[in-house]
């Protein structure tokens, strides 16, 4: 009879490791897919400006501003595809650098970390973002 308790407790503790386990390993792959979609939408936006002309480009700006989709709206809380509603925001910042263009867009979203800070009963998860740059020639 000891041995079955026995048997039965050292069971339990591995059942629960493993569901431990689970769910990091859920929110490992949720990451990795978030990250991989920002991804993809960061060179969507990017291959788009490298198909336009140098002067349809965007002017130049001294600060980050929101990206617009195709429907002409901006790209806030929107899915990879940039027009559903999603995750993630998309932000460019386009400089002069001599007769060249430096486009960098920026594509954040809020993490699903373990560990985000509590703060007045709201948990507050960290912002990630992937930046990616092209430069255009005249």
């Amino acid at each position: 009879m000891m041995e079955l308790l026995i048997t039965m407790l050292l069971l339990a503790i591995v059942m629960v490791g493993l569901a431990s386990l689970q769910v990091h390993t859920v929110r490992q792959v949720t990451s990795s897919r978030r990250s991989t979609e920002a991804m993809r939408l960061g060179q969507s936006v990017l291959e788009q400006y490298n198909a336009m002309g140098y002067a349809q480009l965007p002017s130049a700006a001294a600060d980050w501003s929101l990206e617009t989709n195709a429907q002409g709206n901006n790209m806030q809380n929107v899915a990879v595809d940039g027009l559903s509603a999603g995750p993630y925001t998309v932000q460019r910042l386009v400089e002069d650098v001599g007769t060249q263009k430096l486009i960098t867009i920026r594509v954040a979203w809020k993490d699903i970390a373990p560990g985000a800070a509590v703060s007045t009963g709201a948990v507050e998860y960290p912002t990630l973002q992937v930046t990616m740059t092209t430069q255009r020639s005249q």
